[in-house]
């Protein structure tokens, strides 16, 4: 007797398109690349993608979606003792990882940080940058100031210099891995030591 066949669940069914349609769209400009192209790298009818992302665009949103939804910024393990700069320092140290494995992903993603006019699009890398400003305020420690407009002004700041001195080193390497990391982490520690106390204490009421 033959084994019936299971039908995939939706859900996995859709991450498996999304995944796919990442490496097409990171070797591809999105203008490039046709909907059959994308079913065909899939594995699935033109039918079968558009029930589950009617348009092209529907799918490019979702992939930019996944892509900034996994380098996140590393929360090291706690243990006693450690300061705010140790805890920095493994961070950038792991996060530097994440982007070296992911290196192409990383860079389509990063690529869009700052450039797109696409409203759609500008709002996800928003909420990304929004997220990523709050996982530094809990590594660093930053509970009681998190929501302090300039605070998050300074860290949407390093977020954009992080990101751009990592493409720089990813795609040109001209300082060694280690550089980059003292030039991250100390930056970093800067903000948090230095920075963020003289910002709100400018702002606190008398």
């Amino acid at each position: 007797m033959a084994t019936p066949r299971v039908r995939m669940q939706a859900d996995r069914r859709r991450d498996l398109i999304v995944a796919a349609a990442a490496h097409v769209f990171a070797e591809r400009r999105y203008d490039d690349v046709s909907t059959t192209e994308l079913a065909r790298a899939c594995g699935v009818s033109r039918g079968l993608l558009s029930h589950y992302f009617p348009t092209k665009r529907d799918l490019y949103l979702a992939v930019i979606g996944r892509l900034v939804d996994v380098p996140r910024l590393p929360m090291p393990a706690y243990v006693e003792g450690a300061t705010v700069e140790d805890r920095i320092g493994r961070s950038v140290a792991e996060w530097v990882d994440m982007v070296v494995a992911r290196k192409d992903a990383w860079l389509a993603v990063s690529g869009f940080l700052g450039e797109s006019r696409d409203e759609e699009i500008s709002a996800i890398l928003e909420d990304y940058i929004e997220r990523m400003v709050d996982q530094i305020c809990e590594l660093a420690g930053l509970h009681a100031v998190r929501e302090h407009p300039a605070v998050r002004t300074a860290l949407h700041g390093y977020s954009a210099f992080a990101t751009t001195v990592t493409r720089r080193w990813l795609l040109a390497a001209p300082t060694p891995r280690e550089h980059l990391e003292r030039l991250l982490g100390d930056t970093l520690v800067s903000l948090v030591r230095v920075t963020v106390p003289a910002l709100t204490e400018e702002s606190a009421p008398a």
